[in-house]
């Protein structure tokens, strides 16, 4: 008897193990990191001298340079380099009458000797680049706002209401049901001051 194969078939893989391949293999989007460097030009040296010192740190990298920017053209610049790295530098170096701004794309860490200001923007809303743009130009950037010293006070004394409430629970004065109520207030009360929080993070350190 002859033997006919019969057709050979090929297991297809399912639409969610595609799509779940496809979760996999998609690289995790970068959060995005400004970091401003404040370079104060000493009274006896040219700015543009020191400008010579400060490119020499950027050799090797591509930068853009503008001089006494107004908080549009700082934050076209920024944009347009986020769009080429996570993670850029802007240095501000001034004589207290000019300001020379250099923004650098980096994701390799650049160290800096010697520095007056140093601070670091984790930014989690596009909207946010443009307030921190305007503060740059205008001076502020080291001020914290009005806003931003009540929800941190807030937020201290929602920490320190928790620790009361433990001490109660371990006193017997309330029972473990109500600490659970307090717990759970002072979590969601901090969440909702973080929702309404500037959509940056700022801190004095990098990774």
């Amino acid at each position: 008897m002859r033997f006919i194969p019969g057709p050979i078939i090929i297991p297809r893989k399912s639409r969610k193990e595609k799509i779940e391949r496809k979760k996999k293999t998609k690289p995790a989007k970068k959060e995005k990191k400004l970091v401003y460097v404040l370079i104060k030009v000493k009274p006896d040296q040219l700015i543009s001298e020191k400008a010579r010192e400060v490119e020499e740190i950027f050799k090797g990298k591509t930068f853009n340079r503008v001089v006494n920017p107004d908080g549009y053209t700082l934050l076209m610049n920024a944009q347009n380099l986020f769009s080429k790295s996570s993670r850029i530098y802007v240095v501000e170096l001034t004589d207290e009458m000019n300001c020379w701004f250099y923004l650098v794309p980096s994701e390799e860490r650049i160290k800096f000797k010697n520095k007056d200001k140093y601070m670091v923007f984790l930014i989690k809303k596009d909207s946010a680049l443009e307030e921190i743009a305007n503060k740059m130009v205008e001076g502020k950037l080291t001020k914290k706002s009005t806003f931003e010293l009540v929800l941190t006070a807030i937020e201290v004394a929602l920490g320190l209401l928790t620790f009361v409430a433990g001490y109660l629970a371990f006193e017997n004065v309330i029972d473990i049901s109500q600490l659970s109520n307090i717990v759970a207030f002072v979590f969601f009360f901090i969440f909702a001051l973080q929702s309404i929080k500037k959509g940056y993070r700022r801190r004095s350190w990098e990774d």
